[in-house]
């Protein structure tokens, strides 16, 4: 509706006007025609801009978090009242700019009368699709005897309560999730047009793969995959996991279409880029029941990580490490990513910018 308002306000007096013309003249399809032309138009110049910044609520998974964090707070005896103040303050939606800010303002319009309305074309009919067999679900893995990397727990001096989610436990201090990687951005160097993306699944390392010695292996951005005990760990049960292990090793490709390389994701409300696994690695690590689940996976991209979050086998970025590895995939610099279980270039490789401090203190539940 936000989306919708904004156009509408930015259009109707120019489509208002040619309606009004059409009474006179009899040109009712073309002022409609040049009106869907010219919301057509709005769209393909800013619609990517506003569904890439302007995320005003919340995801389900941070929804589910708040709701979470709210009981956890109760058994450790905060009132109901605080324990609501602390969730709702704790997640919520990013910051807006302030372009993000007038579209969210901008006051719902009534929808034109009728009157000035080109008939309604009718809706062709769609043959019915025949159906398909059933798909045979991948082998179930267990997770119940496993442990998260000791690199990713909470400092010993954090305050911090355990959350379930989906069945797991998930450590939270301040309503974000224990060792987050600090937004860090490295350009490319503008010489190089193409190259691969690289990912390290033990440390969430994003970097340049490319033939040039001079640039291959640098690092570009940080990035969490995997959720709960799976958090960057490539352990062949986690990797064999879906929905809670990280995104599996191997040769991953963008979508053909370069204009659709970064699109809309309507589950998790942002723009992603969806990947693609195109050749499996390190198959002599994984028994055959693992590499099925694994071939099984799917639904994997790159997107922004909102506070709170974790990662279902995608590439979970801050928001300007996001921004930056989106235009790269948008531009075709970056024309593939490959997936690493270990650091391929340890020589140049740093360690991981993880934020260990945290303001959270239980004190504040009794406030």
């Amino acid at each position: 509706m936000l989306l919708v308002s904004a156009t509408s306000l930015l259009l109707l007096p120019s489509a208002y006007s040619q309606a009004q013309q059409s009474k006179k003249t009899g040109t009712g399809s073309a002022a409609a025609a040049a009106a869907a032309d010219q919301i057509a138009d709005f769209f393909d110049k800013v619609g990517d801009q506003i569904y890439e910044d302007c995320i005003f609520e919340l995801s389900e998974e941070q929804i589910e978090v708040q709701q979470a964090l709210i009981q956890a707070y109760i058994k450790k005896g905060a009132s109901s009242a605080v324990a609501r103040r602390l969730a709702v303050k704790q997640i919520h939606p990013p910051k807006l700019s302030d372009e993000c800010e007038k579209i969210r303002r901008l006051p719902r319009l009534a929808a034109p009368s009728t009157d000035t309305m080109p008939p309604a074309a009718k809706k062709p009919t769609i043959a019915v699709a025949p159906k398909l067999p059933t798909k045979i679900p991948a082998p179930v893995i267990s997770l119940a005897d496993k442990k998260g990397l000791p690199q990713w727990d909470c400092a010993p001096d954090v305050d911090y309560v355990t959350i379930q989610h989906k069945g797991y436990a998930r450590k939270l201090t301040g309503g974000e999730i224990c060792n987050p990687f600090e937004d860090v951005v490295r350009e490319v160097p503008a010489q190089l047009r193409s190259f691969h993306l690289g990912y390290t699944i033990k440390t969430g390392r994003l970097f340049i793969v490319a033939d040039d010695p001079q640039v291959r292996g640098q690092t570009i951005a940080w990035a969490i995959s995997g959720r709960e005990v799976c958090r960057n760990n490539p352990d062949p049960d986690c990797l064999a996991t879906r929905a809670v292990g990280p995104l599996p090793p191997g040769k991953y490709s963008f979508a053909a279409n370069k204009a659709q390389r970064v699109s809309w994701g309507p589950t998790i409300k942002r723009n992603v880029a969806g990947v693609y696994l195109t050749e499996l690695w390190n198959k002599d690590r994984f028994n055959p029941r693992q590499t099925a689940a694994i071939l099984a996976r799917g639904n994997i991209a790159i997107h922004e990580r909102l506070k709170g979050e974790m990662s279902e086998a995608c590439l979970g970025l801050e928001p300007k490490g996001w921004a930056y590895v989106a235009s790269l995939i948008k531009e075709a610099r970056a024309t593939g990513l490959d997936v690493y279980i270990d650091e391929p270039y340890p020589q140049i490789a740093e360690n991981p910018p993880v934020v260990v401090a945290s303001s959270f203190s239980f004190s504040s539940l009794f406030k």
